[in-house]
C-alpha cells in the first residue's frame, strides 16, 4: 500500500502534532518541509521564535550559562531555544506524543510505517515512562545488526540522534525543561539533550529502520551552523559514513 497517496490527519497516525524548528527568513526550508509532509497528508506546525538576532541578553542568560559564549554562535542558541519554545508548547498543551522536526528533514517512503510502528511500541513497552523516540539517522548512528530482532522497532541507546526528528511527550519535555532551570545550558542543544537525558533517566530509543534524513547532510542545503564543507562535498562526505556505518560495519556487528 502507497501510504504516501493516502490524504489523513495527524491524529489518525496517533500523534497529538507536529512541531518544526523553522527560521523566519528561511522560506526555502519551509517550503521542502511542508513539502515534505505534504506527501504524506501531513501539516507542521511551524516555531519561529527566537531567531538568532532576536536573542536578548535577558533570554540568553536565562537558559545558557556564560561559558556557553565561547562555544556557541547565535545561531547554535537559537537552534537550542527554538527546542526549548517546543518543549513549553508540548507540556502547555499535554501532549503525549509530539513529532518534532527541523526544517531539513528528508521523509523517507517507510515514514508512515515507521512512525506506526515506533507509537505501536512506545504504547506497548514504554507506558508511563519518559522517552524521547529518535526515528533519524543524524550522525549515521544505527542500531548493531546483532542486537536487532525480528518485530521489534524500537531500542534502548545511550546517546540520542541529534535533534532533527524525534517523538517526545510531555512527561519527558517537563524533565527537560526543569532541568534546563536548574543547570542551564553550555553546549549544542544536541549534546544537552544527551546530558540531561543520561542524568535525568530519560528513556532513549532508536528506531530501526530510520525514516528520516538530514536535508543538510545530504547537501540539499548550506550548513547555517557548522558550514565546514560546501553542499555537494558534504552530501558526498554523509553517504560515504552511512555506507560505512550502515553496511559495511554492520557485516561484524
Amino acid at each position: 500500500m502507497d501510504y504516501a497517496q493516502i490524504p489523513v490527519s495527524t491524529a489518525a497516525w496517533g500523534l497529538n502534532g507536529i512541531l518544526v524548528v523553522n527560521v523566519k527568513a528561511y522560506a526555502d526550508r519551509r517550503a521542502h518541509i511542508e513539502g515534505e509532509l505534504a506527501r504524506f497528508g501531513l501539516h507542521g506546525e511551524l516555531v519561529l521564535e527566537h531567531d538568532a538576532d532576536e536573542i536578548t541578553p535577558e533570554i540568553d542568560s536565562l537558559y545558557y550559562r556564560p561559558e556557553a559564549g565561547e562555544r556557541l554562535t547565535k545561531g547554535h542558541k537559537s537552534c537550542g531555544l527554538k527546542h526549548v519554545a517546543i518543549m513549553q508548547r508540548i507540556v502547555a498543551r499535554g501532549w503525549r506524543h509530539c513529532l518534532v522536526l527541523e526544517d531539513d528533514a528528508v521523509l523517507l517512503p517507510g515514514f508512515r510505517r515507521g512512525v506506526d510502528a515506533a507509537l505501536r511500541e512506545l504504547d506497548r513497552d514504554y507506558s508511563g515512562a519518559a522517552t524521547v523516540c529518535y526515528i533519524g539517522c543524524g550522525g549515521n548512528w544505527y542500531t548493531p545488526r546483532s542486537q536487532r530482532r525480528p518485530g521489534q522497532s524500537l531500542y534502548p541507546a545511550t546517546k540520542g540522534r541529534l535533534a532533527d526528528s524525534y517523538i517526545i511527550g510531555a512527561d519527558a519535555a517537563r524533565l527537560r525543561l526543569d532541568w534546563i532551570a536548574r543547570n542551564k545550558m553550555r553546549g549544542a542543544i544536541d549534546n544537552e539533550f544527551d546530558r540531561m537525558d543520561t542524568e535525568l533517566g530519560i528513556r532513549m530509543l532508536w528506531l530501526e529502520p530510520t525514516v528520516v534524513e538530514q536535508g543538510t547532510k545530504l547537501g540539499r542545503f548550506g550548513s547555517t551552523l557548522e558550514g565546514r564543507w560546501p553542499a555537494p562535498i558534504q552530501g558526498a562526505l554523509h553517504r560515504l559514513e552511512r555506507f560505512r556505518r550502515k553496511y559495511l560495519y554492520q557485516l561484524w556487528r
